[in-house]
């Protein structure tokens, strides 16, 4: 099935919806303007790293030739604006008429709605597959990992706040919990994936965003705690950047999908 032209434009509007957060890379004082919550230069560089995750996701998504290669991506954007929808709304009663995030409600209530919608329309016509791919080990340490660290932000975001290798209100601690379960259901859903037509935008979609984190974290390096959890914090970094850097060298030929790229 080929990636048609409304798929396309719904993969737009999403690269747009990403770069009005993913501009606080460059401008933190603006992340007030979509994010909820109030957030340091530091923690709204964090964030916006993890909308450009979505944002080089959707590109790409844009330019991909058939529906294979934009699953993960489609998946991905559907269960994060429905697990930040679903955080927000418990506390609403934290919002004054003034404050309340109109525009983000009703955006994150439209784009898990769209996608299920895609999802369900093109179950059939080209379902799923379910094989190893070569990279799957890859896939399901890194999956692993982010499910680890994404759970404790979630259920303990107080104990992850004393974790974390610099300041982290327990609310944002949450928010990037479902970016990290979503980033970890795409790595499960990428080891499944028989080629590498089903996974490069996963694979090129990480790199970038580790490698923004990884800028953040230099540019930022004075706020952070000086202990183990800023080493550990480095060596996860720099660890999925070289495996991202040589899954995309590595680009595996056996590929089980016809059409693939190769």
């Amino acid at each position: 099935m080929k990636n048609n032209g409304w798929l396309r434009f719904f993969f737009l509007l999403v690269l747009v919806q990403a770069l009005s957060i993913g501009r606080s890379l460059i401008w933190p004082e603006l992340i007030g303007q979509n994010l909820p919550w109030p957030a340091s230069p530091l923690n709204a560089r964090f964030v916006a790293a993890l909308y450009w995750m979505g944002a080089i996701s959707a590109l790409l998504s844009m330019v991909a030739r058939r529906y294979a290669g934009v699953r993960i991506s489609l998946i991905e954007i559907g269960v994060i604006t429905g697990g930040l929808l679903l955080l927000t709304l418990p506390h609403h009663g934290a919002f004054t008429p003034e404050t309340f995030p109109y525009r983000w409600l009703i955006l994150y209530m439209i784009d898990p709605l769209v996608v299920g919608l895609i999802l369900w329309r093109t179950r059939s016509r080209d379902p799923a597959p379910a094989a190893r791919n070569p990279l799957a080990t890859l896939f399901i340490v890194y999956a692993a990992t982010l499910v680890l660290v994404g759970i404790v932000l979630l259920v303990a975001p107080a104990l992850a706040a004393q974790l974390w290798p610099w300041t982290l209100p327990p609310i944002l601690g949450q928010v990037y919990s479902v970016f990290f379960l979503t980033f970890a259901l795409g790595g499960w859903l990428a080891a499944r994936e028989p080629g590498w037509e089903g996974v490069w935008i996963y694979v090129a979609a990480n790199l970038i965003m580790l490698l923004l984190i990884v800028a953040v974290s230099l540019i930022h390096a004075d706020r952070f705690k000086a202990g183990l959890e800023t080493w550990i914090w480095y060596g996860f970094c720099l660890a999925g950047v070289l495996v991202f850097v040589g899954a995309l060298i590595w680009r595996p030929r056996r590929l089980a999908t016809s059409g693939a790229i190769s």
